[in-house]
């Protein structure tokens, strides 16, 4: 899925520019790393594309919608297409791995064949099968971040986003993260995600854009992560 920002202004109240005058175009099939210090857009960015907020000025395109006009009812089947892995996981504590997974899905009113078919593909994939009866508590971080991306993965969506997915995982931990990212990619999902970490962008050489106080200060092919 093409994601297309056109002279995008996002302005909080009272008077928080958090982003100004940004442009850019992702096509179909990208992986692109959002860089950028704390408060320099990267969230803001991203919250934008899954249509949780509104440009104040500008156009954001997703595929061919144009998300300012994209009515209410429309937002959770778009949604659908959209997979987020969110800095917190978000995950139902109560609830077990595969349960965690299928519950989105059921949300959607999906067949329980194709539920359980699913999810038991989505865990296979990110090697949480042996976990899949356990709760959150019982996983480590590393482990939760698989669920999380594993229930990203549900609705075979053509864009993931993921927001600062290796935050806080060690190095090893966050390399499995990443290979399962671009496994994702290479099967033909757009992935955009934000990060700090420098290793991992200087690593894997693909576009970067980088925002600085809300301005997009660079977008470079193969780029690394500058200081």
């Amino acid at each position: 899925m093409k994601v297309i920002f056109s002279g995008v202004t996002k302005v909080f109240e009272p008077d928080i520019a958090a982003l100004l005058d940004v442009s850019f175009k992702i096509e179909q099939g990208e992986f692109v790393f959002v860089i950028g210090a704390t408060g320099s857009g990267k969230s803001t960015l991203l919250r934008l594309m899954t249509r949780e907020i509104l440009p104040t000025k500008g156009v954001v395109e997703i595929g061919d919608v144009n998300l300012r006009k994209m009515r209410k009812a429309d937002i959770p089947y778009y949604r659908r297409d959209v997979g987020l892995v969110a800095q917190d996981f978000k995950l139902i504590p109560s609830l077990t791995v595969f349960e965690n997974i299928a519950f989105v899905m059921e949300a959607m009113s999906m067949p329980r064949s194709v539920v359980e078919d699913r999810a038991k593909e989505v865990i296979n994939r990110v090697g949480l099968w042996r976990r899949r009866h356990m709760k959150p508590a019982q996983l480590s971080g590393g482990e939760q971040q698989r669920v999380s991306i594993a229930r990203a993965l549900a609705n075979s969506p053509s864009l993931f986003i993921a927001d600062e997915p290796t935050g806080n995982l060690d190095f090893h931990t966050a390399a499995d993260v990443m290979k399962i990212l671009f496994d994702i990619n290479s099967a033909g999902a757009t992935v955009i995600m934000s990060t700090h970490n420098q290793s991992i962008v200087n690593a894997a050489r693909q576009r970067v854009l980088e925002l600085d106080e809300g301005k997009l200060v660079r977008d470079e092919q193969r780029g690394g992560y500058t200081v």
